[in-house]
């Protein structure tokens, strides 16, 4: 297929949204307690305006949330109760712009339903499946397989989105909820740790 055809579709993820996002990790074992092989998120993304959101809700870090301020250079951590806590750190790169630049398109094809225009990512013996909305490239999943030696397809992370709404988010998500406060929350050096949202090409 030859991808530089202006007349094919061009995978570019959406710049504003919020979705539901499920992460399932095939090489942990569907009944492993710890790492669990499941991770649940609540996704409020605004590429334009500089800030981002995670809840977590299941699987790794569960009952926390992180808040993304690339506009004002301040990032938040806070769990949930019991612990109910609050840790920022100073945020000073700029924020990473989601880049499926490199990902072919390959033909149209419903995924539960909903038509998706399907593009192929290979980077060595790795390949990422992706699925975005025909109507409007939002994100619908992402799977993330290698080959081995043999030929053998060994499935990796498995990225699945639901309740996708797309446009600018509220300014009230992106804000320390009472009884935190940006002065409150104790200053943790070295920031934290990227999510990745839709594998590496989306993260913050």
């Amino acid at each position: 297929i030859d991808g530089t055809s202006s007349s094919l579709p061009v995978a570019i993820f959406p710049l504003q949204f919020s979705a539901m996002l499920e992460v399932t990790s095939h090489l942990v074992p569907d009944d492993s307690t710890y790492p669990p092989s499941k991770r649940s998120m609540t996704i409020f993304y605004d590429f334009i305006r500089g800030r981002a959101r995670a809840d977590l809700e299941k699987g790794y870090e569960a009952a926390k949330f992180y808040i993304r301020r690339y506009d004002q250079k301040h990032e938040y951590m806070v769990r949930l109760p019991p612990i109910d806590d609050c840790k920022r750190s100073y945020l000073g790169e700029p924020m990473p712009k989601p880049d499926l630049s490199e990902a072919v398109f390959q033909r149209s094809e419903h995924i539960d339903g909903t038509l998706c225009n399907y593009f192929l990512h290979v980077e060595h013996n790795v390949r990422c499946h992706i699925y975005l909305r025909a109507s409007d490239n939002a994100p619908v999943q992402l799977r993330q397989e290698s080959i081995t030696a043999n030929g053998t397809i060994v499935p990796l992370l498995t990225y699945e989105y639901s309740d996708v709404y797309l446009g600018p988010q509220s300014d009230t998500w992106f804000e320390l909820p009472a009884p935190h406060s940006h002065d409150s929350c104790v200053r943790h050096l070295g920031g934290f740790p990227y999510l990745h949202i839709f594998h590496y090409f989306v993260k913050f």
